[in-house]
């Protein structure tokens, strides 16, 4: 059997007996499946640094890949395929696609790959810059690498314990130095800085220096034990040719060979517009436009010039002429958007979790100036697929990412016909609600969440809870009341630009105090919007306070006696029950009086099944003084008497705090 295409389909046997009658065996499945292919071909990452294997083709739906090490002291992998460098050395990786066999039950080997994993440690580092001369004002991405090109930022920019970079110009008024993801208000930390954007400021020439250290030199990271590695490269930046005397602003239009733009007017629709290439015959090859405005470039690059002509309705004409340059691509740069506005308005270190980033890929001359159009076919990766999503964009000349887990993700970004037109960011997510330990919450506790992100205009988010039954939050500030155990996400949104969410687990204290001490357990501090938000979420219907008289000669509840009212203080985080008596009867007076019986206060959850240990407290009851007799009679033989009054000791009280191990978190 030969597989021709790929899909499914069935063989079955047919035999004719010697009666001429066709017997026909059971059908037979056989799914026809593309190569499996382990992806990357070649790994090298240095010691404690990782990246994923992953995988293409085989059979559908793909079952389980299992992974071996054909040395398992120079490498590790998990089940994910994480791999992850322990020691120099030279090894390889096999993934194992295995079916159940249909006719004995068995686990068969389907398909199975192999890749190989080289683990060093870092010699030495070159900064990469793709261009050493470039125009002021244009932008240009520059990365550390190994001494081979086989050690890109993949091999080391997520090693741990860590490896930092720091970037600094000898002339800082030429060269600006600014970490990736800057134009969207994000400053990276120095360990996520293994690439950078700089800016030509000025003309001059400078040096640019990176120093990678490490600070851990046990760790391995760096060859010899190596404390720091450092390069240094020099640029020069220039002015761009303008014309001072008339001073006209001149641009021209830059195209990759064999690339298409479409060219637009603000008389588009409005006059009759006319296009032409003006120079030699023997420029024809060079660029073509159509009378639609579709600008083509071919495979020679040179400079020609077009004639844009704009007929008016009311008998004027219009003519521009603009130069077109065809020039090979020598570099491309990622820009990050939408722009993370903060209320404090300082940019963060890390990427909020839930955010949706859109990279916009650009590419660049020789001088450093944009390409306005280019046939590159953009190929991207990163180093594990677990906690970001990267798809294609509506363009070409876009990425989408989408951050689905907290953790460093790194991304590469390259032409799939030149490999050396590549650029790497560091993708750091982390959580963007605090406090984090919110993450665990007891029933009862009271929370302030907080968000530093606002919208263009300063303004907050909403706030929500995805079980207003486990965790109620008030939408406008984010102060929350913890309902009931179990899970529940908390989502912070600014409609249009971020939805971020922080998972919370709920659960019940071991234990229940009770105590008489004003004393305070919170940590931090409410704002005081969520402080005054907390009176409407009502806090205090989580916790009931039960009474019990200790005497068994009272024969009524405390209940009939004793009004009890529970309530939440926002300034100290303490849930109260306050006891106070009713109107009491002779009879009630007199049981109290003589009982010498105590109150038990013992606070509790409403809702929740709690069955950790209730600790109480026991209070003496005093509903005053009570005498047996209603009257006495004195005369002059009788000029006294006695009166008996019983009474307990006098204590004072007023509120009576329950707490948990903690109540309020900010």
């Amino acid at each position: 059997v030969k597989g021709l295409v790929i899909g499914q389909t069935s063989v079955s046997a047919v035999v004719i007996d010697k009666n001429g009658r066709k017997i026909n065996s059971a059908p037979q499945q056989i799914e026809v499946f593309p190569p499996f292919r382990l992806l990357p071909r070649k790994v090298t990452l240095i010691v404690g640094a990782m990246m994923q294997i992953t995988s293409e083709g085989g059979p559908q739906p793909q079952s389980n890949i299992l992974f071996s090490l054909s040395h398992e002291s120079i490498a590790s992998v998990s089940s994910l395929g994480h791999v992850k460098g322990l020691s120099v050395g030279n090894m390889s990786v096999t993934g194992v696609v295995q079916a159940v066999d249909t006719e004995t039950g068995k686990l068969v080997v389907v398909s199975k790959d192999q890749v190989d994993v080289e683990v060093v440690q870092l010699k030495a580092i070159r900064i990469r810059a793709p261009i050493t001369r470039m125009k002021t004002g244009t932008l240009m991405p520059v990365y550390v690498m190994g001494l081979t090109s086989s050690q890109t930022p993949f091999s080391f920019g997520n090693a741990l314990p860590g490896l930092t970079f720091h970037w600094s110009v000898t002339k800082r008024d030429v060269l600006d130095v600014h970490t990736r993801h800057a134009e969207a208000s994000v400053q990276l930390s120095a360990e996520h800085n293994f690439a950078m954007s700089v800016f030509g400021r000025s003309k001059g020439r400078t040096g640019l220096r990176v120093v990678v250290k490490t600070s851990v030199p046990l760790a391995g990271h760096l060859q010899d034990s190596a404390l720091e590695l450092h390069d240094e490269i020099q640029i020069q930046v220039y002015e761009k040719l303008q014309l001072l005397n008339p001073e006209v602003h001149v641009d021209d239009i830059l195209m990759s060979p064999n690339s298409l733009l479409k060219l637009q007017t603000n008389r588009d629709g409005l006059g009759s517009l006319s296009y032409r290439v003006l120079d030699c015959p023997d420029r024809a090859a060079l660029v073509q436009v159509d009378d639609k405005g579709h600008l083509t470039s071919g495979s020679l690059t040179g400079t020609a010039s077009l004639q844009i002509s704009s007929q008016e309705t009311f008998g004027v004409n219009q003519t521009i002429i603009v130069a077109v340059k065809v020039v090979t691509v020598s570099y491309l740069r990622l820009s990050t958007s939408p722009v993370m506005y903060t209320s404090n308005r300082e940019a963060v270190s890390a990427i909020p979790l839930g955010a949706i980033l859109t990279f916009s890929v650009h590419f660049h001359d020789s001088t450093g100036e944009t390409l306005h159009s280019h046939n590159s076919m953009l190929s991207f990766s990163t180093n594990r697929d677990d906690l970001v999503q990267v798809g294609k964009g509506s363009s070409n000349g876009t990425l989408t990412v989408r951050t689905v887990n907290v953790g460093l993700t790194l991304l590469g970004v390259w032409d799939s016909e030149q490999a050396g037109l590549a650029d790497f960011l560091a993708l750091p997510v982390q959580h963007a609600i605090h406090p984090a330990e919110a993450q665990r919450l007891v029933v009862g506790d009271v929370v302030c969440f907080s968000a530093q992100f606002v919208n263009q205009e300063g303004a907050s988010g909403v706030w929500r809870s995805s079980s207003s039954a486990l965790l109620e939050i008030d939408p406008r500030t984010g102060a929350a009341v913890a309902r009931d155990k179990g899970t529940v996400t908390v989502y912070y949104e600014i409609p249009g630009q971020l939805r971020t969410y922080r998972e919370v687990k709920l659960i019940t204290d071991p234990k229940v105090l009770m105590s008489t001490r004003m004393c305070s357990l919170s940590t931090g501090s409410c704002s005081s919007s969520q402080s005054d938000s907390m009176a409407l979420l009502h806090p205090e219907s989580s916790v009931s306070c039960q009474l019990r008289f200790t005497s068994s000669a009272v024969d009524f509840s405390p209940h009939d006696v004793y009004h009890t009212h529970t309530a939440f203080d926002a300034s100290t985080g303490f849930y109260s029950c306050a006891l106070s008596f009713k109107p009491m009867s002779d009879q009630q007076v007199k049981v109290l009086s003589l009982s010498m019986t105590e109150v038990e206060v013992r606070a509790s959850v409403q809702e929740s099944l709690f069955s950790g240990e209730q600790l109480s407290v026991r209070l003496p009851v005093s509903p005053g003084i009570y005498a047996d007799q209603t009257d006495l009679i004195l005369s002059n033989q009788h000029p006294s008497a006695e009166l008996t009054i019983y009474a307990q000791p006098i204590y004072r009280f007023a509120d009576f705090i329950t707490r948990y191990d903690t109540y309020k978190r900010r």
